[in-house]
């Protein structure tokens, strides 16, 4: 499946769903969103006794024997205006086994993008929503690089239009289960003030979770599924990483797919 590719070092709101997981299988983490040293060797741990490769990374085959069973659904966004990112993320996440919402070169591309997840999400409870597109610090494009929301195209999210980019999120508000994050996997959307602020912006309407890169992001490959340098997550209600780490209820091994 699509899950997110994480590696010691990591800060993310997906690490302290993995932390409750390896918990589950008989590891004692503190359950905070950081992939130290202790769970790294839980990784390895779990992997040397799945017969899985041993390298303390958390891949498709590490994921895919962690989850069996569980309904943790993930939804990915393209903006495929840079023909790029539909031939090597939207491909990548295909041979995954994810089927990307495509969305590009149209008006209202954020409200046509809303729309799509929504149907997309079939009342599931969505783990992770990614979007993928370019961007700036503040900035993620949607639908074609042009045009901000609020100003008749709606292609792009920006803090500029903030009260715009909230109504138009609202909707995505209800798709989320108890874990659920949002992502944006765009050139430096979570670098400086104006970043901090989106991200803020974003959490804070959707009641999740909201990381994003503060630097280049070349995608490809592995890179399509991780964050290539530094993050900056926002909490929703001025929560840190930690106590919203500590907040999430137990998993259920009654939630299956």
């Amino acid at each position: 499946m699509n899950f997110p590719y994480m590696q010691q070092g990591d800060r993310l709101p997906v690490v302290s769903v993995l932390q409750k997981l390896l918990n589950r299988e008989g590891a004692r983490l503190l359950v905070d969103g950081h992939f130290g040293a202790n769970t790294h060797q839980a990784v390895l741990d779990y992997q040397l006794r799945n017969g899985l490769l041993s390298n303390g990374r958390v891949e498709r085959q590490t994921w895919s024997r962690l989850v069996a069973g569980y309904q943790l659904p993930i939804i990915d966004c393209i903006d495929v205006w840079d023909e790029n990112l539909y031939q090597m993320e939207a491909s990548d996440i295909r041979q995954a086994g994810g089927n990307p919402i495509i969305i590009g070169g149209m008006s209202n591309g954020l409200e046509a993008a809303v729309a799509s997840i929504v149907r997309e999400s079939q009342g599931r409870r969505t783990f992770l929503l990614r979007f993928h597109g370019h961007g700036s610090s503040g900035v993620a494009s949607i639908s074609d690089g042009h045009g901000e929301v609020g100003d008749g195209h709606g292609s792009y999210m920006g803090i500029s239009a903030r009260a715009a980019m909230r109504r138009a999120l609202l909707p995505l508000r209800n798709i989320f289960g108890p874990y659920g994050s949002v992502q944006f996997m765009h050139c430096s959307t979570g670098a400086g003030e104006d970043g901090r602020r989106f991200l803020e912006t974003v959490a804070d309407t959707l009641g999740v979770p909201a990381t994003a890169a503060q630097v280049a992001q070349e995608g490809g490959g592995l890179d399509t599924f991780k964050f290539e340098g530094p993050t900056y997550t926002a909490l929703p209600y001025g929560q840190t990483l930690r106590s919203w780490s500590r907040s999430l209820p137990r998993l259920q091994a009654g939630v299956r797919r």
